[in-house]
């Protein structure tokens, strides 16, 4: 099978665990039978869920989303594509560093208040540790409805 998929990459601070709590619990109102890596999750799951990973390690890992047994295997036969319901699986691919990282500048600030995103565009950008995240969705968010809901909830799980 050829990878398939459109994918949207992320630096993310160290509370991205959390937040990957809050968009899980997020997809299951949307997909109340939703898969996570092949598995269905039950009604009291998405709410003590964690982030799966060991500590101390730095290797990547992935979530696979699908909203049901029917998709997961539409996943298999035609990878991440948009079904016949115009959804399909998406994934997070996601890797912790516990390194510094520093930028000389940060550029197109969005998701905050102008002044912010005025008082904070071109600055430098110094964190003690870090996510590096890909979202790997059917499509294009920007133009695929779909995919760019499972954005916007990715998004709206860090503000949350």
């Amino acid at each position: 099978m050829d990878l398939t998929g459109y994918p949207t990459d992320f630096l993310a601070d160290l509370g991205f665990p959390e937040a990957a709590r809050r968009f899980l619990v997020r997809r299951t109102r949307r997909w109340p039978r939703l898969s996570l890596n092949g598995t269905p999750l039950d009604d009291a799951a998405p709410a003590s869920w964690q982030l799966p990973e060991e500590p101390g390690t730095s290797g990547s890992h992935i979530l696979g989303f699908a909203r049901d047994a029917a998709m997961e295997q539409h996943w298999e036969d035609e990878g991440y594509a948009l079904d016949g319901t115009r959804e399909g699986p998406f994934a997070l691919f996601y890797s912790r560093h516990g390194g510094p990282l520093a930028a000389r500048a940060v550029t197109g600030v969005s998701g905050v208040p102008a002044p912010v995103a005025e008082s904070v565009e071109s600055i430098g950008l110094m964190l003690t540790g870090f996510f590096a995240v890909t979202l790997l969705t059917p499509d294009d968010p920007a133009t695929d409805p779909f995919s760019g809901t499972v954005l916007d909830d990715l998004r709206a799980s860090f503000a949350s």
